[in-house]
């Protein structure tokens, strides 16, 4: 059984498992402590450079169900777990959460198969609204299709 539904609600009472890529450790704290606040997110595991977030994510390649990128780390790019994320499970979902995102860049991530992008500074609200998407709705309540701004 796929754990996300086809509409993008989450199918039985799974919890959400997130992989974040992020650098800045003050960031990373408060992207992990948003993620908390939605009920059936459980944030999995964290990376700080491109080489350890491909590590994880190819020999963890099923655990996860949800991976938050941030493009610019201090070593490497996010772009590299970006891409090693083309061969991702239908299932899974890769979010690029960043800053200073041109258009041209957040084009560039729609064409590696981000399934959406969002800035930082801007629309954090968007991004924790999508996360909450993808868990799905409370017992009763009609699923939403999670979209990109």
């Amino acid at each position: 059984m796929n754990r996300v539904g086809a509409i993008g609600g989450r199918a039985g009472p799974y919890p959400l498992r997130v992989f974040v890529i992020e650098d800045d450790r003050v960031l990373r704290s408060l992207i992990v402590d948003a993620l908390g606040q939605i009920p059936g997110v459980e944030v999995l595991f964290y990376a700080d450079n491109e080489l350890s977030a491909t590590n994880w994510l190819s020999s963890h390649d099923s655990a996860w169900d949800l991976a938050v990128v941030d493009l610019h780390l201090r070593q490497g790019s996010g772009v590299g777990a970006l891409n090693w994320c083309i061969t991702r499970r239908e299932d899974q979902r890769v979010v690029v959460l960043s800053s200073q995102l041109s258009q041209e860049v957040r084009r560039k991530c729609l064409a590696l198969r981000a399934d959406a992008v969002f800035d930082k500074a801007s629309e954090m609200d968007d991004f924790l609204a999508y996360c909450g998407a993808l868990v799905g709705p409370p017992a009763g309540a009609p699923a939403a299709t999670p979209r990109m701004p």
